[in-house]
């Protein structure tokens, strides 16, 4: 009998194997797919001439947007009794963010609590904040892929459309209603886990700003491509708000894949069936676009969370291996 309190060796090595198991598919995929438009993506790749000032205005506005979702959830974490300065804010939050390239997507969570605890912080708030903060900008990503590109998203899959705009209505409406419904489901989770119910709840006005915060940051998200696809593929033609609509529907498809680490493989095809689905590209050039966001998005995603991971003391460098 496993002694309660300790893992399961068998089951951890079963969910070990099947993580391994969908990578090694998600890898046969993209070597799949990029086989299939081989011949396109050569033909696209002789006409390319990166202009690097729009690449460097698209990274600055990723930047820029990162701080903004830095802030949204400093915000979160206030309401519930956690000041944090921004500097250690910015330092927690990109080291945590480095938990997207690993399989499940979790080990973010866990590092954000222990570095938050290590910063007089409560690690719970944190850890709540973090959560809530995700499920707010997962749910702002859906209505801003929506809103903007709705008068096209039929040509994409017939039907799309309506389904959408009513999950766009049911987002605004939750939103609205989040004052009312959060504090007895926080109170419930609490209670179920175990975990000591917060003293203080959330104001309306936070929730509410960090909701449109989030989704000012996919709007940011959508002009940053715009600007990349400019100075990489500006055979890509299209208004701002398709761009917009394409990134934030292919990078959520791609983060709710939780079995493959930064949605990778995942992303790009969604992005390459959005952007040929709406006419905005030839499959070659949707390829090229996929692959050179994938490096692009990755050194900003990752680079930050390294820098300060390296200037990290080496005991906290050591706790957070034991958060995996």
């Amino acid at each position: 009998m496993t002694p309660p309190g300790s893992r399961n060796p068998r089951g951890v090595g079963l969910r070990s194997a099947i993580k391994w198991v969908l990578l090694l598919l998600t890898g046969a995929f993209i070597a799949w797919a990029l086989h299939g438009q081989w011949a396109d993506m050569r033909a696209s790749a002789r006409d390319i001439r990166v202009a690097w000032r729009w690449i460097m205005a698209a990274s600055v506005i990723v930047l820029a947007v990162y701080a903004m979702l830095i802030q949204s959830w400093r915000l979160l974490l206030r309401d519930w009794g956690g000041e944090l300065a921004f500097l250690p804010a910015v330092r927690i939050w990109t080291i945590a963010n480095l938990g997207r390239w690993l399989p499940g997507k979790v080990w973010s969570v866990g590092a954000l609590s222990v570095l938050a605890a290590r910063e007089g912080v409560s690690g719970t708030a944190a850890a709540g904040a973090a959560v809530l903060g995700t499920l707010l900008n997962i749910g702002a990503g859906f209505a801003v892929a929506v809103i903007s590109g709705a008068d096209r998203l039929d040509s994409v899959y017939e039907g799309f459309r309506i389904a959408a705009l009513t999950a766009t209505a049911v987002f605004v409406a939750g939103a609205l209603a989040l004052p009312v419904i959060l504090p007895p489901v926080l109170r419930w989770f609490a209670l179920k886990r175990g975990m000591p119910v917060a003293s203080r709840q959330l104001t309306s006005t936070t929730l509410w700003g960090a909701t449109a915060m989030n989704v000012v940051s996919w709007l940011g998200y959508g002009v940053a491509f715009a600007a990349f696809a400019r100075g990489v593929t500006p055979q890509i033609t299209g208004e701002p708000a398709l761009f917009i609509a394409a990134y934030a529907a292919s990078y959520l498809i791609g983060f709710l894949a939780i079995f493959s680490p930064g949605g990778l493989g995942v992303r790009e095809a969604a992005l390459g069936v959005i952007l040929v689905g709406l006419g905005a590209s030839g499959q070659g050039d949707a390829v090229i676009l996929g692959v050179t966001s994938r490096l692009w998005l990755t050194v900003l995603e990752v680079l930050p969370g390294l820098v300060c991971l390296l200037i990290l003391p080496a005991s906290q460098r050591a706790v957070l291996r034991g958060t995996k």
